[in-house]
């Protein structure tokens, strides 16, 4: 069992073309995108990282897939699902998270695969519903107290850091040929048709 595209555009977007993989659902007026494959349990259930999409994971998610049900997808916020107000906290990702798998009909126990920012989420969403959870593979992951144990000249830099500063109307060229040329070695074994989509969403200023 596989999803295909969606036909449609999720709402409140701006990505000019849908996603190469998966479907749309709604969690809480917001449609999610959400691709699946594979069959049988439990579930591996890959949250991705801050900066990351789900389609990012797919070269581990189909080899999950040949062993299990294997699911990848974008929070709100991120990749093709709709937008979301920012900060969100932790509890509000993980529930809509819990919901989006309801919804798809992923039967629980998962397997969580978080990395990075998304291996604290699978930490939390654990701790909250600890029935749902089979194990936890955590690759690189963020951690709650991640600043207290920071060397000093990071966290100075850290502190000069604006996440709300506007970014720039348009990127200069040498810039995106750099992550152009740095996502194509990255994402070399995908499809080309889901790697160009993908390369270029990361690229988007969206």
């Amino acid at each position: 069992m596989s999803d295909h595209p969606p036909g449609g555009q999720p709402s409140g977007t701006t990505i000019k073309s849908g996603p190469p993989l998966g479907r749309y659902y709604d969690v809480a007026g917001r449609r999610l995108l959400l691709y699946r494959s594979g069959r049988g349990g439990p579930a591996v259930v890959f949250l991705p990282g801050g900066g990351a999409v789900g389609l990012d994971y797919l070269n581990v998610q189909d080899r999950a897939a040949a062993l299990a049900t294997s699911v990848v997808y974008d929070r709100a916020g991120t990749g093709w699902s709709d937008r979301a107000d920012l900060p969100r906290t932790s509890a509000e990702v993980t529930g809509e998270l819990r919901e989006l798998l309801l919804t798809a009909g992923v039967p629980a126990p998962y397997l969580l695969v978080g990395h990075s920012l998304g291996g604290l989420y699978a930490r939390h969403y654990a701790q909250r519903f600890p029935g749902e959870v089979a194990a936890l593979l955590l690759l690189d992951p963020a951690h709650e107290d991640y600043n207290a144990y920071m060397p000093p000249e990071l966290t100075e830099m850290w502190k000069a850091f604006d996440p709300g500063q506007a970014l720039p109307d348009e990127l200069p060229g040498e810039l995106i040929a750099l992550y152009r040329g740095l996502f194509e070695q990255e994402m070399a074994g995908w499809p080309p048709e889901i790697r160009e989509r993908l390369i270029e969403r990361h690229l988007s200023p969206d």
